[in-house]
């Protein structure tokens, strides 16, 4: 598993037993976002972000790369929702292709195969990722 680079390292301490690796750790800082997409799918099979435009801006398809794309980026909601974290990661893992996973605060989590034109649709609701109201903290 990859972290994005808006992500706070801490949060890979509730993914283990996943290997969890990041830009600074491979040594990718500073590089574009294709370019970037293009390491992280030869190393690593599944990339973490809440990048939400990273669906629109990048080609994502044929990479063979799982894409998660939570709703925040704020440590202390990433860690108070590891349960939905590690729940969506084994989703993830439990696919038989690359998919792209977009969960909402509320924990509605949306997919979409990236083999190609394929099934998109939704998977079971995990607990939310912080107040329904995201400006309300």
């Amino acid at each position: 598993m990859f972290l994005d680079e808006n992500m706070p390292l801490q949060v890979r301490h509730v993914l283990r037993p996943h290997h969890v690796s990041s830009v600074k750790r491979e040594a990718w800082t500073g590089k574009r976002n294709g370019e970037l997409l293009d390491l992280i799918a030869g190393s690593f099979d599944v990339l973490l972000t809440s990048d939400g435009s990273l669906p629109h801006q990048n080609r994502l398809e044929g990479r063979g790369l799982s894409v998660i794309i939570v709703p925040t980026n704020d440590l202390d909601l990433l860690l108070a929702a590891a349960p939905a974290l590690r729940e969506t990661l084994s989703d993830v893992a439990s696919s038989d292709t690359a998919i792209l996973v977009v969960a909402d605060w509320t924990g509605r989590r949306r997919y979409r195969r990236l083999d190609g034109p394929g099934a998109s649709g939704e998977l079971t609701p995990v607990p939310p990722f912080g107040p329904r109201d995201p400006l309300i903290r």
